[in-house]
């Protein structure tokens, strides 16, 4: 069990006692202490002991969501941290993809609630049916995280793959070091070289996409590529697949505990021929292995290119657990900005649906790449 800090010892960033509350309360019936206004030292370097989970991370959460924990709760038997944002009457809890049990979840909950009393909506993101949590809740998202449980040896591994796959990797790897024997990979600690390589990355994959009438999320998130580019500066690797020592491909990887992260990878479309996006990813998971992980999380994305090298999916679902059925009627804005994103991603589904069938046709694919390109101009031109 992880050593607990005393209560006094609080971030520089986190004033304690504001307006002459107390830094921490304990609720004895929950087993739980909760921390309203500040975070005490040390409990965000738990978090990656406890969870192994990447998106439960203090870098995590400066560097991609943006936020800075304002406080903690923290539980006993079994021993959980838990990091939030407070937003006025709306508390996110930070912690996401994490194990924490129905029950656990449940106490966490009532304490934040009895705690604060004017928090009428915790968003929390559950890695179990949201119905067994027994409080009010409301759905937000789901996504599915594409995992690979690791086995004891590279060989076990290979053993698992389909038919299919162990060929591929033989006949795409073969035909790879027959046209450039020199080829290499170079694990790199990009530092202040992180953007570089990821607009690299980046450039390869809009290439490749736009050969297809398609666009990537680099190009319509405008923030996404700064706050990727920090948590690479931060804690992440890149795996550098090396040509006549030119890079031919680029992996974003991360670690947490013993879980490796595939975050993103793209290669020089001259380089096509080989499928060095798939051996790439398989190399990876070699390695990852053979360093100890026990598993590795390709996070979402088409379930096609992943599943063939053992990839599942596991599923977090983002709720608003409710104080009480009245905080639903409270909250109506909320379930109305729900369901609007919630038929935008229902009409980008059928819309990404539709352009794949179209593509199988010449006609259907000249379509789709002037659609895509007069959204483009579009989106560059506001």
């Amino acid at each position: 069990m992880a050593e607990r800090r005393p209560a006094t010892q609080v971030s520089p960033a986190s004033p304690a006692g504001t307006a002459g509350r107390p830094i921490s309360l304990r609720l004895d019936d929950l087993g739980a202490t909760v921390y309203p206004e500040c975070v005490p030292e040390g409990l965000a370097d738990e978090l990656p002991i406890l969870y192994s989970s990447l998106f439960s991370t203090l870098d995590w959460f400066l560097a991609y969501d943006r936020k800075r924990p304002t406080g903690a709760c923290v539980l006993d038997e079994p021993r959980h941290v838990i990091l939030f944002h407070r937003d006025g009457h709306i508390l996110e809890v930070l912690n996401k993809s994490f194990a924490c049990a129905p029950e656990d979840a449940r106490r966490i909950c009532r304490a934040l609630f009895q705690v604060m009393p004017d928090v009428y909506l915790i968003h929390f993101s559950v890695m179990f049916p949201p119905q067994d949590l027994g409080l009010p809740w409301r759905l937000l998202e789901r996504f599915d995280h594409m995992v690979i449980d690791l086995p004891d040896s590279v060989d076990e591994y290979y053993a698992s793959l389909g038919k299919r796959t162990r060929k591929n990797v033989r006949w795409y790897q073969n035909r790879l070091e027959r046209a450039h024997p020199d080829v290499h990979v170079e694990v790199v600690k990009p530092g202040e070289r992180s953007r570089e390589l990821l607009d690299q990355l980046i450039a390869w994959k809009t290439q490749r996409f736009r050969r297809t009438g398609r666009v990537t999320y680099w190009e319509t998130n405008a923030t996404l590529a700064d706050r990727v580019a920090d948590l690479i500066r931060r804690c992440g690797e890149v795996r550098m697949t090396l040509v006549e020592d030119e890079p031919a491909a680029l992996d974003v990887c991360f670690r947490t505990g013993d879980t490796a992260y595939i975050y993103e990878g793209a290669h020089d479309p001259r380089y096509d021929e080989f499928s060095l996006g798939f051996l790439t990813f398989y190399w990876y998971v070699c390695s990852a292995l053979e360093s100890g992980a026990r598993r590795v999380n390709a996070l979402e994305g088409t379930q096609d290119s992943k599943t063939p090298l053992g990839a599942q999916p596991v599923r977090t679902t983002r709720v608003s657990v409710l104080r009480s059925e009245v905080a639903r009627l409270r909250s109506l804005d909320e379930a109305l900005r729900v369901w609007r994103r919630q038929r935008i991603s229902d009409l980008q589904r059928l819309r990404h649906r539709l352009g794949q069938q179209a593509r199988r046709y010449r006609a259907g694919a000249a379509l789709a790449g002037f659609i895509t390109r007069r959204r483009a101009r579009r989106r560059s031109a506001t």
